[in-house]
């Protein structure tokens, strides 16, 4: 993966192939210079050639790195574990609290009609809204918890040692810091309102496996988006 990256940058920056000579007879060798016996019409072409040939190398690179962050078990944009981490950590978490007796709970985040915000501003400011609730997920749990992203306008946190109604404790710290969250929109600078819609579920209050807490929690959160939205739901199974 590493050798494909070094080898996609080196194309990129010009760096693949020979070099081409040097000196007051190389024919386009400097910037903009028309390599001799070309017309502007051929000339042209292939300049845009040239420019799609960089544009698919970018897209290509930005594919393996992105690649590579999953492989590292890295979400991109938030630069939280991803789910396939989070599902590795909530099964060994389980089974852990089985073992020992504790509480576990399973707190699931939704941006309300982050969508909505994508098609109005722009999906680089749909981004900064993701980037930034990552940001009060991660300083809202402690150390020992694990925050994530899930996918989509989805995050989640397992919380350890906690049972439902302390779960929801955080979960509605979480709410109202989202609800104050300063984003504006680009061209005006006008303030975005920025809301959450939050969901937990605990171990053993709702279900002793990793499926079933999902399960219990997803029906509680599409429960308060059903609701209204920008509120805290506990499973009630």
């Amino acid at each position: 993966m590493k050798a494909r990256i070094a080898e996609m940058l080196q194309t990129f920056h010009g760096q693949s192939g020979p070099r081409p000579p040097e000196g007051p007879g190389a024919a386009g060798t400097a910037g903009s210079r028309r390599p001799q016996g070309q017309n502007p019409l051929q000339y042209e072409k292939l300049v845009r050639e040239k420019d799609r040939e960089i544009d698919r190398l970018r897209h290509q690179l930005a594919n393996a790195e992105a690649r590579l962050q999953e492989l590292m078990g890295q979400d991109v944009l938030t630069q939280l574990p991803n789910r396939h981490i989070f599902k590795e950590h909530l099964t060994h978490s389980l089974k852990r609290a089985l073992r020992l007796g504790y509480s576990l709970s399973l707190m699931l985040i939704d941006i309300d009609h982050l969508r909505d915000i994508n098609l109005k501003y722009g999906h680089e400011v749909g981004d900064l809204v993701l980037v930034e609730v990552a940001k009060i997920l991660r300083s809202s749990v402690r150390e020992i918890d694990m925050p994530a992203r899930w996918g989509g306008e989805e995050l989640v946190a397992v919380l350890h040692e906690t049972d439902a109604d302390g779960a929801s404790v955080v979960a509605e710290r979480v709410r109202r810091r989202i609800s104050v969250l300063e984003i504006r929109e680009p061209k005006t600078g006008k303030a975005i309102k920025i809301t959450a819609s939050l969901a937990v579920a605990s171990y053993p209050q709702h279900s002793g496996e990793p499926q079933g807490l999902l399960e219990a929690a997803s029906e509680a959160l599409i429960q308060a988006k059903e609701d209204g939205c920008n509120r805290v739901l506990i499973a009630n199974r």
